[in-house]
């Protein structure tokens, strides 16, 4: 049973923010969601903002993250991002706030706003938005 495990350690500049064994990941890459186990051929990817699923033996966690790129070796799995939140710790409020200037940002046309950022501001609230639902609405397996 032990090599249906392995370790995942999900990075940001500032801290670790998550460290265990687990059975299996599925993460955002910049061409669509991809899943991990232990074993897997090692391969260094670049990641999009997004959902982490992570199984562990009796549950299941899930993580709302920006960009970043992932390094996964056949027993460890290293997730280096931007930023990312446990879906526990989602602000509800402010990420309604943070889409909402967002979309104000994108819809007034204000000289000189950057509406590439103001796009991706968007889509990570949205996202973060989804990833909080995941512990009132879990997922059908």
């Amino acid at each position: 049973m032990e090599d249906k495990f392995f370790k995942l350690e999900i990075v940001t500049p500032l801290k670790i923010i998550y460290q265990d064994q687990v059975k299996h990941i599925r993460l955002p890459g910049v061409d669509g969601y991809f899943g991990i186990m232990a074993g897997h051929a090692p391969f260094v990817t670049s990641l999009a903002i997004g959902e982490i699923k992570v199984d562990l033996a009796n549950d299941t966690k899930y993580f709302a993250t920006s960009r970043g790129i992932v390094e996964v070796l056949p027993h460890t799995t290293t997730i280096l991002v931007e930023t990312a939140e446990d879906a526990s710790q989602i602000d509800i409020e402010r990420a309604i706030y943070a889409k909402e200037r967002a979309h104000r940002r994108m819809t007034e046309h204000v000289p000189g706003t950057d509406i590439d950022r103001a796009k991706d501001a968007w889509f990570r609230a949205v996202n973060r938005l989804k990833i909080a639902r995941k512990l009132k609405e879990p997922e059908s397996k």
